[in-house]
């Protein structure tokens, strides 16, 4: 393991913590033991995760595969309803989100087989659950192949072709209600102001009200007079801005930035081993895209999708994945 290469991601993961740690402790003070409690698992991942590497799992590829696909199908076969949706999974008295365990295992797969195809199985798994934002960042998971292997780009060029002409069909038949209704107020939040489009404006006030250095630690109008819903979660992202202002957002975004670049610097720097190659490509764009598409829907350039911020979000099942994630990226 580079100590050179890890340390940027080691600093900017210790940023992440710190904003996490702080803006929990300041919207959502009864959650904060149990998400210390998953960075310490997280961390311990992470050591474990530099042990394996996904080149020496090759004959274990299709047992991985299938395993990840009996996770997600768990909540749907235990009927465990939350908000509408099946996506959790009760283990005593912890809950976990099997989309969020089972990216590492899939991009092992990935890595490993080179099969896109088969990854629509547990992409539709959790778009039944309903999910569609965790469905559509597991299946950005595949960006690393169809990048670099002409044929399976050409392939998923077409059924990008033949899902935008479906798209009516797509919309009458396959999107549910409230998913319909979150694009709906996306593209217009005053139409339902009290209702659908509630979130976004409340999300958009706070952080336009927190100026360069914010109304002050524990000061936000909106975030602790319960204005903005899930500030501890979806709208993490909103609360730290009014609270913190345009300086802290600039720092989370540098820790960011630093992490993506770092990711995509250390997979170049292994291309003879291309396993782990395309699975630390997959680790950089599925924190890309959850950062992008969280930010995105918390200014609304987005529709709201439930996708959590990495690192910064409370979600123990995102923390452990992604610590683990990146343990596996520095197992050479």
């Amino acid at each position: 393991m580079s100590k050179s290469s890890i340390l940027p991601i080691a600093i900017s993961i210790l940023v992440l913590f710190s904003f996490n740690i702080l803006m929990l402790s300041s919207v959502g003070p009864s959650s904060l033991p149990r998400q210390l409690l998953s960075w310490g698992i997280g961390i311990f991942l992470f050591f474990v995760g530099s042990q394996i590497n996904p080149k020496q799992l090759t004959s274990s590829r299709w047992l991985i595969f299938i395993f990840s696909c009996l996770i997600l199908i768990a909540p749907i076969l235990l009927n465990n309803i939350t908000r509408g949706s099946r996506r959790w999974l009760d283990i005593g008295p912890v809950s976990i989100q099997p989309s969020e365990v089972v990216k590492p295992l899939l991009m092992i797969f990935l890595s490993i087989s080179q099969h896109p195809v088969f990854h629509l199985i547990p992409v539709t798994i959790i778009m039944a659950q309903p999910d569609l934002g965790s469905a559509i960042t597991v299946l950005l998971l595949i960006t690393p192949i169809v990048i670099f292997n002409r044929k399976i780009r050409i392939i998923f060029i077409i059924l990008f072709l033949l899902g935008v002409a479906s798209s009516p069909l797509i919309w009458s038949h396959v999107l549910h209600d409230y998913q319909k209704n979150r694009i709906i107020n996306f593209l217009n939040p005053q139409n339902d102001p009290l209702g659908k489009g509630y979130n976004v404006i409340q999300s958009k006030i706070a952080i336009g009200s927190g100026g360069f250095f914010g109304k002050g630690y524990r000061q936000g109008s909106q975030g602790q007079l319960l204005f903005l819903p899930e500030k501890h979660t979806d709208f993490m992202f909103a609360a730290t801005a009014e609270e913190l202002g345009l300086l802290g957002v600039t720092i989370i975004l540098i820790a960011y930035f630093t992490i993506i670049i770092t990711l995509i610097r250390k997979a170049f720097s292994t291309p003879n081993n291309q396993p782990l190659f395309i699975f630390t490509l997959g680790v950089a764009i599925q924190i890309w895209a959850q950062a992008f598409i969280n930010i995105g829907m918390n200014v609304g350039l987005l529709p709201v999708t439930g996708i959590p911020l990495p690192f910064l979000s409370l979600g123990g099942s995102s923390i452990m994945a992604l610590l683990f994630s990146i343990g596996i990226v520095y197992s050479s």
